[in-house]
């Protein structure tokens, strides 16, 4: 496996930092939750960083809004959903 920091790495490391804050919130371990809340806003960072995603930032302001609600311990999307949107990436990820 490549392990190249790119922006395809990061998202594919957002996505498993996301699962876990959601897997804290519903086990109520809000402290641990907190600690991949914000592994998950750094990594977000990074992403914008890079040049070729300059204006393509649309999802990942999405994707901050749901972490930003998430810490304020409310969660109104569906998790099974969220959770998918990232296969992609890991799968991209992968096969590299």
């Amino acid at each position: 496996m490549n392990t190249t920091r790119t922006p395809l790495f990061y998202m594919a490391n957002l996505g498993s930092e996301i699962s876990r804050a959601l897997l804290e919130y519903e086990k109520k371990d809000f402290q641990k939750m907190r600690d991949s809340i914000l592994r998950a806003e750094d990594i977000i960072k990074k992403i914008k960083e890079f040049e070729e995603m300059k204006g393509r930032t649309g999802e990942l302001e999405i994707l901050k809004s749901i972490i930003a609600d998430l810490n304020q311990k409310k969660f109104e999307i569906n998790k099974d959903q969220l959770l998918s949107y990232f296969n992609p990436f890991v799968d991209r990820l992968m096969s590299l």
